[in-house]
């Protein structure tokens, strides 16, 4: 009978287009699944069916409308499908990646019978687990033992995993022997979590592994006295395709361990197959190009909550379930992004599911409250794609969420407007989101339309203000809060100049410095009138001047060339320190160099204000000009350094401005007409 319903369900797959094919897909799919568990799990001619099956449930996931209750039931057959692959027939990791995405969905939804719940929370318990115990063979145990780092995501998934057991277990659907092996893997999941544990806090020795290897060898003989039946269960039909079944459905069997025999491995079982931890940056990866392709996540996902955006279908299940795999998978490294980006997924879902009759938007809302919640203290510290849609979501979720949020920036806001900054930017397409300093307050400027006259822009995307703004950059909004509580130090201070500690050479432009800072410290050349060569250590010992200026190639790893011939790091810029830095100088980098935002950053880490930086390369006739210029409004202008490089933009704008004896032999008024020159140069920091 079931062989010529296959062949009906087939031919009318054939002639099917769109949602007409969901229904013969979870038939066939039933079918498949049968014939798989009548040959026998983990026999290789049951595969075949098997990844049939899959294949079946996986269109008809892609089918299903985000508002259909029954999306979460094919989840959690599909889920557990794949997690049949993968443990018992050593499926690749994406299926283990996939069954927890598509598992996840299916426990978080509300409504779907109690029986595929329990089965969905066992099978998640059960990927959990799995690549836990395949990870502590013999090799992974030796690790611990030698000191080496443990894996920074075992403990989060072993606490997953005891939550999913001890779930099912209250919730009594099961057969008492399912019920018994379940109580044995929650043990088991407890002691490898407990050992895990102990490894992150250092306790590399005395490790006890006797528990461990009991409980598997209970588990494995438990097993083999039920015929491999124990804790193995099949799932309920998707629809009632057929009569009731007389045979109950927790008695089809699914493995769910393979345990090897504990003599074959005095320490620890060896298994043939070892396992691959979920990557989050994989996952994040997938996301990203799940909602935007090649573009801009955070604009996509910022797009998407606008009411008049169309949601292609099934996409927020999608990010629905790849956001949370990504939660799960970075565990406790979780970060501020990984949270707000499920937050967002659930809200869509939730206020698209609002009127669907199973209260699934309900808890999808209260849960992306939740996310934002957790979230909001880590935000000013986060990059800038991630700030704006969080304080839009915030706004979505009530004023009370808002509030909260906007508190978190409160402190940024205080320090930036005790330095005269007007407002903290995160430049985008259509418009620019502000915090103004003045009231702690988010507003959004569309673009085109004047800004404040001192701005502060988290990231790298450029402000589109012209001249009319006085504007630098930082990388958070957190960084921003910290160079703001830094006394800027006169440039003339304590000045010191890096001078081309390679070339040999003593040429016009140090004649010039000097002059502007006759009180500087000069390295480079070949020590001759100079106060040294210009090595890494001589360098590293003027971390502390009021103003750095580096003439010296730069690495694309944001190394410094150096006299020796020798380079320095920004990890050794950044590692070394310096004063207390309750007060900080500026440094000002060299053109061309493709890691200078790596080398600022190291320089801002060590306790300078800012940075003079460039965000493209300019001819070296023009570069000079332009930092001759600096150089001269810092000085002679007596401005601060945002408003120096301002001040650079305007002169080349209008060459007029600029004396003719600034001008370098070999450049006139007209080489200055390219309008990249005038926004080449920027300032990080404050």
């Amino acid at each position: 009978m079931n062989t010529d319903r296959e062949a009906q369900l087939r031919a009318q797959l054939t002639r099917s287009t769109g949602p007409a094919r969901l229904r013969p897909l979870t038939e066939l799919s039933q079918i498949l699944a049968d014939r798989y568990w009548r040959i026998g799990p983990g026999q290789a001619t049951a595969l075949p069916a098997l990844t049939e099956a899959i294949d079946c449930l996986t269109e008809a996931y892609d089918l299903f409308e985000a508002v259909d209750p029954l999306r979460a039931q094919v989840a959690a057959h599909l889920g557990w499908l794949l997690n049949t692959r993968h443990t018992v027939h050593g499926g690749p990791d994406t299926d283990r990646q996939t069954a927890i995405a598509r598992l996840e969905e299916a426990v978080a939804a509300v409504g779907l019978p109690p029986v595929l719940t329990t089965i969905a929370r066992f099978s998640l318990g059960q990927l959990y687990l799995h690549r836990l115990v395949r990870g502590l063979d013999g090799h992974g145990v030796g690790r611990l033992l030698s000191g080496a780092a443990p894996d920074p995501d075992g403990v989060a998934e072993a606490e997953r995993a005891v939550d999913c057991f001890r779930q099912v277990i209250a919730a009594d659907q099961m057969g008492a022997e399912t019920r018994e092996v379940s109580k044995v893997m929650l043990e088991l999941a407890e002691a490898v979590r407990d050992l895990l544990s102990r490894s992150n806090q250092g306790a590399t020795t005395a490790f006890d592994l006797t528990p461990i290897i009991q409980l598997m060898t209970k588990l494995q003989q438990m097993q083999q006295r039920t015929g491999g039946l124990l804790a193995e269960f099949s799932m309920p039909p998707l629809f009632d395709f057929s009569p009731p079944a007389t045979v109950d459905p927790l008695d089809r069997p699914v493995v769910v361990v393979t345990v090897p025999d504990p003599a074959e491995d005095a320490v620890l079982p060896a298994t043939p197959r070892p396992a691959v931890a979920p990557d989050p940056a994989a996952l994040r990866r997938a996301l990203r190009e799940r909602v935007a392709d090649d573009g801009d996540p955070y604009l996509a996902l910022a797009a998407l909550l606008r009411p008049d955006t169309p949601t292609p279908p099934g996409l927020v299940d999608d990010l629905v379930g790849l956001a949370t795999a990504a939660v799960h998978a970075a565990g406790a490294a979780a970060t501020a992004a990984d949270r707000v980006a499920l937050a967002v997924a659930l809200y869509l879902r939730g206020t698209n599911d609002t009127d669907d009759g199973w209260g699934n938007g309900g808890d999808d809302l209260r849960s992306a409250t939740a996310l934002l919640l957790a979230a909001a203290d880590a935000l000013p510290a986060e990059p800038s794609g991630v700030d704006p849609i969080a304080v839009e979501l915030a706004e979505l979720l009530g004023e009370a969420v808002r509030d909260t949020v906007h508190a978190r920036f409160a402190p940024v806001a205080e320090a930036l407007r005790a330095v005269r900054v007007a407002a903290l930017a995160w430049p985008r397409a259509d418009d620019t989101l502000l915090l103004r300093t003045e009231t702690g307050c988010f507003d959004r400027v569309p673009t085109g339309r004047d800004l404040p006259d001192r701005v502060v822009v988290v990231g790298t995307d450029p402000l589109a203000a012209g001249d009319a703004v006085v504007v630098s950059y930082v990388g958070t909004a957190r960084q921003a809060a910290e160079l703001a509580t830094r006394v800027p130090m006169r440039v003339t201070e304590a000045p010191v100049i890096v001078a081309d500690p390679r070339g040999g050479r003593v040429t016009a432009e140090l004649d010039r410095l000097r002059r502007l800072y006759p009180r500087s410290v000069v390295l480079g050349g070949d020590g001759s009138g100079t106060d040294g060569t210009g090595t890494p250590d001589e360098v590293l010992a003027h971390l502390d001047a009021s103003m750095l200026h580096l003439d010296c190639a730069i690495d694309t790893d944001g190394s410094l060339a150096l006299a020796g011939p020798a380079e320095l790091t920004p990890a050794m810029i950044a590692v070394r320190g310096g004063h207390a830095r309750s007060e900080g100088g500026l440094a000002v980098l060299p053109p061309g160099g493709a890691g200078s935002g790596l080398l600022a950053d190291a320089l801002l880490t060590v306790g300078f204000t800012a940075v003079v930086d460039w965000v493209r390369p300019v001819p070296r006739t023009v570069a000079t000009l332009m930092l001759t210029l600096l150089h001269t409004e810092l000085v002679r202008g007596g401005l601060r350094p945002a408003a120096a490089v301002r001040a650079v933009g305007r002169r080349l704008q209008d060459p007029a401005r600029i004396a003719p004896a600034q001008l370098p032999p070999a450049l006139t008024a007209a080489d200055l007409a390219d309008p990249a020159y005038r926004t080449a140069m920027v300032l990080r920091g404050i």
